[in-house]
């Protein structure tokens, strides 16, 4: 039976509505009010954006077929776009803390009121999203990703509210550009960590959560494997791992192979979450004969 993707994928695109217009109204108040902390919000939120647009992407390409010259689909798409925006919002994190040491050096004046209701918009709808996806955030992966993203985003909501209090009552405005470089420094964390990964699944690199010794012993366990070498595991895209090696196996029927096939296929499938294998089953004295020859 299938994995039902419809809720998941309607909760991310009303998490997406919600989040796209929060980021528009943080971006037009922190420019109205000549926030810069709030416009840094505003950029924070816009990960969330992508964050939510990426993992949607996903749930939509989970849905279609492969066909074509294009034997894995789209899926590396996600990975691509991901790279791209990590790279994008590099820079954006680079202009705000140019812009909030400008601020440092020669403070300017703030438009409290604005900032005040343009960042109580943008807690509200952070919360409205937490909402929304709370219930669904241990069921899916990619809905948990979105709903971290967000978590993070109400913490800095909360900090410019704060330094729009601060500069509503008492005048003082240095903790505008302070809030920003500390916005600007999550924003870059989400950066480097969206263009490692990226780049790391880009590499073929191994799924970090895999421990690639794990997987060779659990494959050896199966009965009738003697033995696994050129092992290879890879991320696709998000959610999406495959493995492809050789397995030594003892000489036996052509039925018997098939079953121990299976086998393995569900042993990764059980343990390790790898639905996407190719295996080559090695005959047993067919090996030991050529390693026996080069040595």
């Amino acid at each position: 039976m299938g994995i039902n993707l419809e809720q998941p994928r309607k909760l991310l695109k009303l998490a997406l509505a919600v989040t796209a217009g929060v980021a528009a109204v943080e971006f037009g108040g922190g420019f109205l009010s000549n926030s810069i902390s709030l416009v840094s919000d505003a950029v924070h939120v816009l990960t969330d954006v992508i964050a939510i647009t990426l993992s949607l992407f996903a749930v939509i390409l989970a849905t279609r077929s492969h066909s074509g010259i294009m034997t894995f689909g789209y899926h590396r798409a996600e990975v691509l776009a991901a790279l791209a925006n990590g790279i994008a919002l590099v820079i954006l994190s680079a202009w705000i803390l140019y812009e909030a040491f400008q601020r440092v050096l020669l403070p300017r004046e703030i438009d409290a009121p604005i900032m005040l209701v343009a960042a109580g918009f943008g807690l509200g709808g952070n919360l409205v999203v937490i909402f929304l996806l709370k219930g669904h955030a241990k069921k899916s992966i990619n809905i948990q990703s979105a709903f971290v993203h967000v978590i993070y985003d109400m913490v800095s909501s909360v900090a410019v509210i704060i330094t729009g209090f601060v500069a509503f009552y008492s005048g003082i405005v240095i903790l505008d550009p302070l809030v920003a470089f500390l916005i600007a420094g999550l924003i870059a964390r989400s950066a480097y960590t969206i263009v490692k990964g990226s780049t790391h699944i880009l590499l073929e690199g191994a799924p970090k959560e895999l421990n690639i010794q794990d997987v060779t012993d659990s494959m050896k366990q199966v009965d009738g494997v003697v033995d696994v070498h050129d092992l290879h595991v890879w991320t696709i895209s998000s959610g999406m791992d495959a493995l492809s090696g050789h397995v030594v196996v003892r000489d036996q029927m052509l039925s018997q192979s098939g079953k121990l096939l299976e086998k393995l296929n569900l042993t990764l499938s059980e343990k390790y979450n790898i639905r996407h294998t190719t295996i080559q089953l090695e005959n047993e004295p067919e090996v030991s004969f050529k390693r026996t020859s080069e040595s």
